[in-house]
């Protein structure tokens, strides 16, 4: 009976050991892995700081939130984590516990090892599998934004920007030519002003984003093309004309052909409705918008047909006290810039 007692005792200590030594290496593979992800996020952090573009209007605390914020599964076990980590390091072994863990051999720290690393991956911490926060390129073009700017490019810019060497066919600038003739008016810059707010929206007339500065004086020639079974399909372009300082001013207008990116606001007007991809869309909108932008700027400077005969604005539609910008300024300094560099 008495060498039944030892043997039970025994094999209480051994399981009492087991469990004691599987808590222990547990606890500090899990803090290790923790740390990792600190640094991890940390890198990550960086690398999207610095490729930041500064007219995306991306916080520097929405990217630390991203990187840093964890989720309910992640936060429960960070905590199950470190409070295992002290209660062995207080408790048990009253010391740092990493010098206790390669005592118990691979039988325990190599399966605890694997459930730690696990136990992380499941939980979502790093957040790996949604990438880097601003990097669009890794998608290869099969992002929104690069999506948008070739179908507004070739289902409207190629169309309406270059003479196509037919005889009903003219170019832009052979439109405003020929509206500055018959209507005896000059434009300072003879191209299409594209509007790019970074919010998306844009006004069906720039009048009312412009505080009275903007009204319409007229349409282009319009342009007739055969499109997908539509024969015929027209397209034309507003004339606005621009009051400096307001239409009281008693300034001169200045004439300009602009408009707003349409596949843009469908792109905003996506974003008001509860779409299964909508979430997403006003997450990232800042980063698609941007990389619309860019990519349709590469692809007009790329097509000798088109090129020059576009000017693309983005400009932050809202400043920092949450005011609506003028429309009509970021157009004038524009035109100040060309004209002043020509």
């Amino acid at each position: 009976m008495a060498s039944k007692r030892r043997q039970y005792k025994v094999m209480k200590d051994g399981m009492m050991m087991s469990v004691i030594a599987t808590c222990l290496t547990t606890s500090v593979f899990l803090v290790i892995f923790l740390l990792c992800d600190v640094m991890l996020h940390l890198c990550q952090t960086v690398i999207s700081l610095t490729n930041m573009d500064p007219r995306s209007r991306q916080s520097f605390s929405s990217i630390i939130s991203y990187y840093f914020i964890l989720n309910i599964a992640s936060a429960v076990v960070v905590l199950i984590g470190v409070f295992l980590f002290l209660i062995t390091s207080t408790t048990i072994v009253r010391e740092c516990p990493l010098s206790h863990v390669w005592d118990f051999g691979p039988d325990v720290y190599v399966p605890s090892m694997i459930f730690s690393f696990y136990l992380l991956k499941i939980t979502d911490l790093a957040k790996r599998e949604r990438g880097p926060l601003l990097d669009l390129d890794i998608m290869k073009g099969l992002d929104y934004g690069t999506g948008m700017a070739y179908s507004f490019y070739y289902g409207y810019l190629q169309l309406i920007l270059p003479n196509r060497g037919t005889t009903d066919s003219k170019s832009i600038i052979e439109k405003i030519e020929n509206f500055e003739d018959k209507h005896e008016v000059t434009f300072p810059v003879h191209k299409l002003f594209i509007l790019i707010p970074s919010s998306g929206y844009i006004s069906p007339h720039l009048k009312e984003m412009s505080d009275q500065w903007m009204e319409i004086a007229g349409e282009l020639e319009e342009e007739k093309r055969d499109r997908a079974g539509l024969r015929g399909k027209t397209y034309h372009n507003n004339v606005y004309k621009i009051y400096p300082n307001g239409r009281n001013s008693g300034a001169s207008p200045i004439y300009v052909v602009a408009e707003g990116a349409t596949t843009l606001l469908t792109f905003y007007e996506v974003q008001q409705h509860s779409h299964p991809e909508s979430i997403v869309y006003k997450q990232y909108k800042n980063e698609i918008t941007m990389m619309f932008y860019k990519k349709l700027a590469e692809i007009l400077e790329s097509e000798p047909t088109t090129k020059n005969l576009c000017e693309l604005i983005y400009y932050n539609d809202y400043d920092s006290k949450g005011t609506r910008v003028n429309v009509a300024k970021v157009i004038l300094q524009r035109i100040s810039e060309i004209t002043s560099s020509t």
